[in-house]
C-alpha cells in the first residue's frame, strides 16, 4: 500500500484549523484496521488517495461499512466534548477534540455521498454538489470551522451529525429497497 511511511499533507488540506504548512502524516501498514486509521487520522484515506497511493481499502466506496465507524467515533468523543464545556475547561484543551470531531463530520459527509474529501477549504469542497447533506450545510460548517472552540459551534456540530446520520440511514434504506426490488424483478 504505502511506498513511503511519511507523506506531506496535500496542499488542499493545509487549512486552519486542521493543518498548517509543512505538516505530515504517517502511512500505516495494511494490517491496521479502518477504525484505528480513522481514529488516528480521519482524512487518512482521502489524503493518501490525493497523493496517488494505491488504497487497499476505499472507505467512500463502502459507506455501509465505513460511515457507521465514523458515527461510533463521534458518539465516543461527544461526551468528552460536552464535559469540556460543562467543566469550562480551557478552549485549548477542548480545541483538538473539537477539530477531530469536525474532521469526522467532514469525512462522514463525503463518504455518505460515496466520494472522497478533496480539500478542507469550505468554498472548494463543492458541498452544493453533494446529494446527501444537511440543510444549509456549507454555511453551518463554515461557522464551526471559523469558531471551533465556541460552545455554539459544538451545538451546531451535534446538529449536523444528527442530521447526516438520519440522512445516511434513510439513504441506506432506499438503497436496500432498490436492491430488493431489483432482485424481485429478476425472479
Amino acid at each position: 500500500m504505502c511506498a513511503r511511511n511519511v507523506y506531506q499533507v496535500p496542499e488542499s488540506f493545509r487549512y486552519a484549523p486542521f493543518y498548517s504548512t509543512g505538516t505530515s502524516f504517517t502511512c500505516h501498514d495494511h494490517y491496521v484496521d479502518l477504525e484505528k486509521k480513522v481514529k488516528a487520522e480521519p482524512f487518512y484515506f482521502d489524503m493518501l488517495y490525493l497523493v496517488g497511493e494505491k488504497l487497499t481499502e476505499v472507505p467512500w466506496e463502502h459507506s455501509e461499512r465505513s460511515v457507521p465507524i465514523v458515527f461510533k467515533q463521534w458518539k465516543e468523543l461527544k461526551p468528552q466534548l460536552q464535559e469540556g464545556f460543562t467543566q469550562r475547561k480551557s478552549s485549548k484543551q477542548n480545541e483538538s477534540a473539537l477539530i477531530h470531531a469536525l474532521s469526522l463530520f467532514i469525512v462522514c459527509l463525503f463518504w455518505t455521498n460515496e466520494t472522497y474529501v478533496k480539500g478542507l477549504h469550505v468554498k472548494n469542497m463543492m458541498i452544493s454538489d453533494l446529494i446527501l447533506k444537511p440543510v444549509n450545510c456549507e454555511e453551518r460548517l463554515l461557522f464551526v470551522i471559523n469558531k471551533p472552540t465556541q460552545y455554539h459551534s459544538f451545538v451546531q456540530l451535534q446538529q449536523l451529525f444528527d442530521e447526516i446520520e438520519k440522512i445516511y440511514h434513510k439513504g441506506q434504506a432506499i438503497k436496500q429497497m432498490k436492491h430488493e426490488k431489483g432482485i424481485t424483478h429478476i425472479e
